[in-house]
């Protein structure tokens, strides 16, 4: 007999409007955080020589973000023979140490605190498009380069397809950053960060993700930059009714970008969260004309040793007065902005808040297979994530970090997926990674129930911690139900639960690019759901058709 749980609950929740996935917000963000970044060379080996050129943060603002910088610390061992600070052609802080006959590991420590914070008001736009009056500063930044390729008669093809119905650089801003939302998927490890490479493939990084925008941007007569700094995982919430979506990323480098607007000036934008605006978890480093630019490099002889980083935040405060004023329907995942205000009348033109125009996908999806048990889900995962690349004899930090929320906290995961058929259920595997403790943990498969997970459903046999093998990055852990579970076309969620002091992590791709916006949810009470990801968690389901 099918092992069932009972709704014995009634759910308070209301979901959000399906259709609103650009939410216009007010209010402030403003926190004062302790940074500490750690970073190492191993030296197993003696070592001739290495140079090693890393970023630092400094004060900036623009007409919605500012940053201040205090306290700055750099500690090095052992100490190099040289050690100096630079300001390079775009305004940016560097640390540059070399060292001779190296025979121990390498540690740079890096402390400061920053006070970083965001306004977000209506403003007035009324730059036309195309944009004219560019000063000569700005007009850098509509350069073609080799990860930049604007210039390409693809990325031409396209940026021109996008915005044909602009008629401020506000609304072809927003046509080209929901476009690369809605098309772009997020991965690790991606052989190369250009943007005709992202485009052709419709997959990448934040630095793919930010070359793609940018190439997009300055093809059509928009200056844009890319963004060098660090993402914290501190989360916050914005209230939607009785439910919040909750906004969060790994800790780490990252990219993202800037555009520029004649009468506003620079803006901040993050394709994979926000627009107009980054939130008080962006720190921004530098800025240039392509991630490799901003990224940090080392040179070394006779090899190139190995690097590794951890970040590390402490809030001192943390601000965070924001609501929901408005809403628009596109892209598909949430994004974030202000209220813009366009100047200028448009009669018998589209909105930018319409849908845009139909552009084939990069990446068509493979066929879908008539075998009878097959496997299918958000599949696609690094076992680790790398932090660096070699190119001839230099190496260069990759703006890029593990993303996994720890799962056997004080709240419930559930991410949820859809079937168009009858199956049955041979197994569910989750990416996850083990960190210790004793107890169990397990995975419920519960209907949906307007949108957020029911208390009916089936549960799994549990899997017991001391069976899961300790071992560096992510996996798949294997969920068997006792009997066998046939489902039929719907929407189901996998709820994982624990039991125990158990400590493990479940991988997350940022954005949501398996289903919906409304796919990934958590609680802390156990079946409110009140929580809204802006991500969706790593997992496949083995099935067999009915």
């Amino acid at each position: 007999m099918k092992r069932l749980i009972w709704v014995i609950l009634i759910l308070l929740i209301i979901p959000f409007p399906a259709s609103a996935k650009t939410l216009i917000l007010e209010g402030i963000l403003n926190s004062k955080i302790k940074i500490t970044q750690q970073m190492r060379f191993d030296i197993p080996k003696p070592l001739e020589n290495l140079s090693f050129r890393f970023a630092l943060p400094a004060d900036f603002s623009n007409r919605f973000v500012y940053q201040r910088i205090e306290n700055l610390d750099i500690k090095i061992v052992p100490e190099p023979e040289k050690f100096e600070k630079k300001i390079d052609q775009y305004g940016n802080h560097w640390g540059i140490a070399s060292w001779r006959n190296l025979n121990s590991s390498v540690r740079i420590n890096i402390s400061f605190e920053v006070t970083v914070g965001s306004e977000l008001r209506a403003e007035i736009s009324r730059a036309e498009f195309p944009i004219k009056d560019i000063p000569e500063e700005a007009k850098l930044f509509l350069k073609s380069t080799s990860l930049v390729q604007a210039d390409s008669e693809e990325i031409k093809k396209l940026a021109q397809k996008l915005t044909e119905d602009a008629t401020t650089e506000y609304e072809a801003v927003t046509k080209i950053l929901n476009w690369v939302a809605d098309q772009i998927k997020y991965t690790y490890n991606p052989p190369q960060f250009d943007a005709l490479w992202t485009l052709k493939t419709g997959r990448g990084n934040c630095q793919n993700l930010a070359h793609i925008a940018i190439a997009l941007l300055r093809a059509s007569g928009i200056p844009a930059r890319v963004v060098g700094g660090l993402t914290l995982k501190e989360q916050w919430k914005i209230p939607i009714g009785k439910s919040f979506l909750v906004q969060s990323m790994g800790q780490g480098g990252h990219a993202w970008i800037e555009i520029y607007f004649p009468d506003i000036g620079w803006l901040s934008y993050d394709p994979q969260q926000s627009k107009q605006f980054t939130s008080t978890r962006h720190i921004k480093q530098t800025h240039a004309l392509e991630s490799d630019e901003v990224n940090d490099t080392w040179r070394a002889y006779p090899y190139l040793p190995s690097y590794s980083e951890t970040v590390e935040a402490k809030f001192i405060s943390d601000r965070i007065k924001i609501s929901p004023k408005d809403s628009e329907a596109s892209p598909k995942s949430y994004l974030l902005s202000n209220k813009m205000i366009v100047k200028k009348e448009i009669p018998s033109k589209p909105s930018f808040i319409e849908k845009p125009p139909e552009i084939e996908k990069p990446l068509s999806p493979p066929p879908p297979t008539r075998e009878r048990v097959f496997e299918f889900g958000n599949m696609d995962f690094p076992n680790l994530v790398e932090l660096y690349h070699i190119s001839d004899n230099i190496a260069m930090k990759i703006l890029d970090k593990e993303t996994a929320e720890y799962v056997t906290s004080q709240y419930i995961y559930a991410q949820a997926f859809r079937i168009d058929e009858p199956l049955e259920i041979k197994k569910i595997s989750l990416a996850m990674r083990k960190f210790g403790g004793d107890g169990t943990i397990y995975i419920d498969l519960v209907y949906d129930e307007e949108g957020t997970p029911s208390l009916k459903g089936f549960r799994s046999k549990p899997v017991f911690l001391e069976n899961i093998q300790k071992k560096p990055g992510y996996y798949w852990v294997d969920f068997i139900f006792p009997e066998n579970v046939k489902i039929n076309p719907g929407r189901y969620w996998i709820v994982l639960r624990h039991s125990g002091d158990v400590v493990m992590n479940w991988f997350y791709i940022p954005g949501n690019p398996y289903e919906d916006a409304d796919d990934t949810r958590s609680t802390i009470k156990g079946y409110r759901w009140e929580d809204i990801l802006n991500y969706d968690f790593v997992f496949k389901v083995k099935a067999k058709r009915q």
